[in-house]
């Protein structure tokens, strides 16, 4: 009896071993940490920018970065490190260094950075200014970790195109920001001036205000037709007249197809107008759009809280 009883209690411990073992085994499976993908990008520190020996604010610091350092990025882990590779791999926090290039003004002279600086100061808005570099793409990861900030970023993205990202709302996006484009001109037989910017990725912003900014020349009024995200068409928004200014301002919630036509301005422009001409630089809403529809609508309605909304009286 006891021999028979001892190999029964045997079978049931060695069962319960089993049983506890597949749940460990489950346990483990499903106690993850946080996933890391492989990459190779060259990346821009931010001042500042903290190096740890492993991806965890308790590790040990190997060095401190100053801003518009190149480091080549070799991995990313899901919950905000970067795996670097200086000579010896190490770790920094993803909100430390930008994809977008350089952090800081490197040429004072160029008139569309200092333009987009002016604008952000008299808004009170501190200025960022991004480098592209040859990908023209800024990592969600990037915008987002200025989201919430009273921040305004610049791009420039060629001779006679910028963007402004004028941060309004704690919406944050969810891919990448794709500045490439294709750019067409034409002039027709009165002199009139026809632009075409054609992005690669069309992108709505929920909660922010991409302001464009375009190289003229002075004495123009430049008529300005974003594309329509869901058909493709080009949208009259307004007329902006550089009577005193070589740059016109498009404030839109996109980054998107954008044609503008230019001509010669053959009035002087009345007191109302400059003024109008002055808000849009700012990214202040616009006439044209102020519609029962336009204010009603989930992202546009939402904008409109912005404080810094007009309505204009002609």
């Amino acid at each position: 009896m006891r021999i028979g009883f001892r190999k029964k209690a045997a079978a049931i411990l060695m069962s319960a071993a089993v049983l506890f073992t597949a749940v460990s085994a489950d346990m483990v499976a499903y106690a993850k940490g946080p996933t890391y993908t492989a990459m190779q990008d060259v990346y821009y520190t931010k001042d500042n920018c903290v190096v740890y020996a492993e991806p965890t604010y308790t590790s040990a610091v190997l060095t401190t970065i100053g801003a518009n350092i190149p480091v080549q990025v070799v991995g990313a882990y899901s919950n905000g490190w970067y795996r670097i590779n200086i000579g010896v791999i190490c770790y920094v926090k993803m909100d430390s260094v930008t994809s977008a290039g350089a952090i800081g003004i490197k040429n004072n002279a160029d008139k569309q950075i200092a333009d987009a600086q002016r604008t952000a100061a008299e808004l009170g808005y501190e200025f960022v200014y991004l480098t592209l570099n040859k990908q023209k793409i800024i990592k969600k990861d990037i915008y987002n970790s200025y989201v919430g900030q009273k921040v305004i970023l610049y791009a420039k993205i060629d001779d006679e195109l910028g963007v402004s990202f004028k941060m309004l709302y704690e919406d944050k996006i969810k891919t990448d920001i794709d500045l490439n484009m294709t750019k067409t001109s034409s002039v027709n037989k009165f002199g009139d001036r026809t632009v075409q910017f054609m992005f690669n990725n069309d992108m709505e912003l929920k909660g922010q205000i991409a302001i464009f900014q375009f190289k003229t020349g002075f004495d123009k009024a430049v008529d300005i037709y974003p594309s329509d995200v869901d058909t493709g068409d080009f949208v009259m928004m307004n007329t902006y007249y550089t009577e005193f200014s070589e740059f016109a301002y498009a404030p839109v919630t996109q980054v998107a197809d954008i044609m503008i036509v230019e001509a010669e301005i053959p009035n002087s422009l009345t007191d109302t107008q400059r003024n109008i001409m002055a808000d849009h630089r700012k990214g202040i809403k616009y006439q044209c759009d102020d519609t029962s529809e336009y204010r009603s609508d989930v992202v546009h309605g939402k904008l409109r809280k912005d404080t810094e909304y007009v309505d204009y009286n002609y």
